[in-house]
């Protein structure tokens, strides 16, 4: 088993975003799907925990959804203005259906792609890698599907607690609280290195779907410290990069800022629309490049170290510095 290879995955992965700028279109839209890690589980175990629990934000979903089909009901079109509402709703769910296409398939063709750098050290071919995430559309949308129902049904027993907690304040239902929140928090993060781990055995391996997860379970048993600690680094880089996003789009809210005080002095409000729109767009275009560019350097990072533990298997860095 080697020693950590963590500064050697992120150097790698770092090159591999760098230098492949045509892999940020796939960046792009497998951030749709969610951030590989444990980010994701993260945030909507903490949005249940906030209060809210999550059975509530079904109910008003589903209300929401029943009152849309009472007004459509009650519209009262010609035949041509129905025939309009109706291609307009077909036309956005064929979209949607075409960015849950594009984004898993993005998601396999960096994964393929990050592992053809990482075993045979040449120039991934976009083309290939594409219709390579194309071949493996189902099993890796599946366990995606899978991930988020397991996200959702870690996150509704934390919210329903912390619903309760909202009434009574008495310390049982408080410690109950923290040791639901806790449980939730692992067995999502279990789940979460289980998912990443199928996906590389499915599309790098080519696995079937049942062999992908039982392999992954192997895997992640012989290296849960491994993959806890890939995970806290991951979440780290993640709060790093907020702070530097936060620090980007002040920056770029200048020509707002700007714009608003030559109206104070002009009173020229088409002026000041002008700076709006430019700043929003700036930072609509930074946040998009920023998690392109992030999402290919964390699937990268995610592939490299999977690669490196289903070959050769990988020492983790704590019991490399106990000497164990």
């Amino acid at each position: 088993m080697k020693t950590p290879l963590y500064r050697e995955a992120l150097s790698h992965s770092w090159q591999f975003a760098k230098e492949h700028k045509i892999l940020w279109v796939f960046g792009l839209f497998s951030v749709f799907l969610g951030q590989m890690g444990i980010l994701e589980l993260l945030s909507k175990v903490g949005m249940s925990a906030s209060g809210r629990p999550i059975h509530l934000v079904w109910s008003s979903w589903f209300t929401f959804g029943k009152e849309l089909l009472s007004g459509t009901a009650q519209m009262k079109l010609p035949l041509d203005g129905w025939l309009w509402f109706v291609s307009l709703m077909v036309v956005l769910v064929g979209f949607g259906l075409l960015l849950i296409f594009v984004s898993v398939v993005s998601q396999g063709a960096l994964i393929k792609a990050a592992a053809v750098s990482v075993k045979h050290k040449k120039l991934p071919n976009a083309g290939e890698e594409w219709h390579v995430g194309v071949e493996h559309f189902w099993r890796m949308f599946f366990i995606n599907l899978i991930k988020k129902v397991a996200y959702c049904l870690m996150a509704l027993p934390v919210g329903y607690v912390a619903w309760k907690l909202m009434f009574s304040n008495g310390v049982g239902l408080s410690l109950l609280f923290l040791l639901v929140f806790v449980i939730a928090a692992f067995v999502g993060m279990v789940i979460s290195f289980l998912a990443i781990y199928a996906a590389g055995y499915v599309v790098v391996e080519e696995y079937s779907f049942g062999e992908a997860w039982a392999a992954a379970w192997k895997l992640f048993t012989g290296h849960w410290l491994v993959s806890f600690e890939v995970g806290l680094i991951t979440l780290l880089m993640n709060l790093v990069l907020a702070l530097a996003v936060l620090f980007g789009m002040m920056i770029l809210f200048l020509p707002t800022l700007i714009s608003w005080a030559i109206v104070n002095v002009t009173g020229s409000l088409s002026l000041w629309f002008v700076g709006l729109m430019v700043g929003v767009g700036l930072n609509a275009l930074f946040i998009m490049l920023v998690a392109s560019v992030f999402s290919v350097f964390i699937i990268s990072t995610w592939t490299y170290l999977f690669m490196k533990m289903h070959k050769t298997g990988v020492k983790s860095r704590v019991m490399h510095y106990f000497g164990k």
